[in-house]
């Protein structure tokens, strides 16, 4: 007499004793052995037995049917054979069913990490300060120089172009001074006049 030993998720075993003939298995009520669970086809598989031996053949589920591991379409049934259903799993045993049969689980792949985020801002952000502590700058207080850093920017603008013109002037009279020239030419060019004081007789 030959039994089909299920393992299911819960820890439990159902033992089904396998009568000489068909033994339809699947999720549809009108199987023989039904087994309701997700993974399970409605009519998955099909074992056969009789004095030639017995025999599993699955019938296009979408899960498939499996043998010690290896998925089968149709296969023979020996002593000791796992037999899986989708995630169901199933011991066949050619007598009674044994006290205890170990079957191991399936094995689970460990959910792949996701990928590093790659960083996109990478400036740091400012140091915290306290609030009680207060900051002296070494520096003068520059409020509104806006308008002195242009004064003194046009300053050194106009003393570059003077020194650039007495270099000039320097080399051009071999040795002259530009700024007694100019004060020369300067006043030359002024318009004499002359005050007359007259007195009336």
């Amino acid at each position: 007499m030959a039994t089909l030993v299920f393992y299911l998720e819960d820890g439990t075993t159902l033992n089904h004793t396998l009568d000489e003939g068909t033994t339809t298995i699947g999720r549809h009520p009108d199987s023989v052995v039904v087994l309701e669970f997700p993974s399970v086809s409605g009519h998955h598989a099909v074992i056969e037995l009789s004095e030639q031996g017995c025999f599993i053949s699955d019938l296009k589920s979408s899960n498939g049917t499996h043998v010690n591991g290896v998925a089968v379409e149709e296969a023979q049934l020996n002593d000791g054979d796992r037999i899986g259903f989708g995630d169901v799993q199933a011991v066949f045993a050619s007598g009674d069913a044994p006290p205890v049969i170990y079957v191991p689980e399936p094995e689970v792949k460990a959910a792949e990490a996701p990928p590093p985020v790659l960083k996109t801002n990478y400036r740091q952000p400012p140091p915290k300060r306290n609030p009680a502590v207060r900051r002296v700058s070494g520096y003068p207080d520059s409020g509104g120089g806006g308008c002195g850093t242009a004064i003194v920017v046009i300053g050194l603008f106009i003393a570059a172009m003077l020194v650039g013109l007495y270099m000039r002037h320097y080399k051009e009279t071999e040795g002259g001074n530009f700024f007694e020239d100019m004060t020369g030419k300067l006043g030359g060019s002024l318009p004499k006049i002359k005050i007359e004081n007259t007195i009336e007789k």
